[in-house]
């Protein structure tokens, strides 16, 4: 794994090594710690330990295609968990539809605005890490939404700009200097929602907490809780036991087969990757307890901490 910075990937963990467990699966976990030389290295010594597959959350898209190289040259299959290794040969890739995700960030963004009907609906774009292509995925499914609307002058777009890791801080840094370039923005898509929360943190620091629109990604109980309390506009929940559990009989598929039958195939730049494809889910004030809440993902009492009991939905 890259890291557990982020709380999904703590969930993911734990799902998996559930699974795993349940199906008699051996796993040993490293995690780099944000750090591609430090994944490079531990790749090399998972190679060393004779494991029968190997299911990685790659650091870097692009920076791992030697390493994955060797590892599949000693027979090993490779599986890339929710972040495509590009540009070498790998036997599968089990994610959401990214693409999908980005458009449903900017529809929710767009749908909402054109409900408050503002004469100048300027939006800002706030993509993810550059060294995930997920951030390229999703960025194609919000420019595929966002075009038509700014070929017809309904939606004017500020700016799209690009993070160097998915890190707080660094999107901090780019809302702040957003605000200080343009003044009025009318809503913001961000990439997840940890993006979402430095963005929220910043709108209310200007009194915009509620009135600028923010999109998210990954149904972090903090964004869910901001979801519910009306400062972000909405989240895409990606049911984690789901993925972590197709993730575990995919590996075991390939350790056994050498073969993975995904749902369709996916160009990673050097070949077409068999890929299992999962769907994500639309989560706004509206639906927040037949989503996250009837999946157990997160609790009725720890999503509505802080709204008042008067305003909470009935149970």
């Amino acid at each position: 794994m890259d890291s557990f910075v982020v709380e999904r990937w703590q969930r993911d963990r734990d799902a998996f090594l559930d699974e795993a467990r349940i199906n008699g699966v051996e796993v040993i976990l490293r995690t780099a710690n944000e750090r591609l030389d430090v994944q490079r290295e531990q790749l090399l010594e998972l190679a060393q330990f004779g494991i029968d597959v190997l299911v990685v959350v790659p650091n870097d898209a692009e920076g791992l295609s030697d390493i994955i190289e060797s590892i599949r040259n000693r027979g090993v299959p490779v599986l890339a968990y929710d972040r495509l290794v590009r540009n070498t040969a790998i036997d599968g890739y089990i994610s959401f539809d990214n693409q999908g995700i980005g458009s449903m960030m900017a529809e929710a963004v767009l749908n909402e605005l054109d409900l408050r009907g503002d004469e100048d609906s300027a939006v800002l774009v706030i993509n993810g890490a550059l060294n995930d292509y997920n951030s390229f995925m999703i960025n194609r499914g919000i420019v595929t939404s966002l075009t038509p609307r700014i070929d017809s002058g309904e939606v004017r777009l500020l700016d799209s700009l690009w993070l160097q890791t998915w890190r707080n801080e660094e999107a901090h840094d780019a809302i702040e200097d957003a605000f200080d370039r343009f003044g009025h923005i009318s809503g913001v898509i961000a990439a997840n929602d940890l993006i979402a929360d430095a963005v929220v943190r910043s709108a209310a620091a200007r009194g915009l907490a509620g009135d600028l629109l923010v999109s998210g990604m990954d149904g972090n109980l903090a964004a869910v809780q901001r979801v519910a309390e009306g400062t972000q506009l909405m989240t895409v929940y990606k049911p984690i036991e789901d993925l972590s559990r197709r993730a575990v009989h995919a590996a075991v598929e390939l350790a056994t087969t050498r073969i993975l039958h995904g749902d369709e195939l996916i160009h990673n730049g050097s070949i077409e990757v068999p890929f299992i494809r999962l769907a994500p889910i639309l989560v706004t004030q509206a639906n927040i307890l037949d989503t996250v809440i009837a999946d157990r993902f997160h609790s009725y009492d720890d999503v509505f901490r802080n709204v008042p009991e008067s305003e909470r939905p009935p149970r």
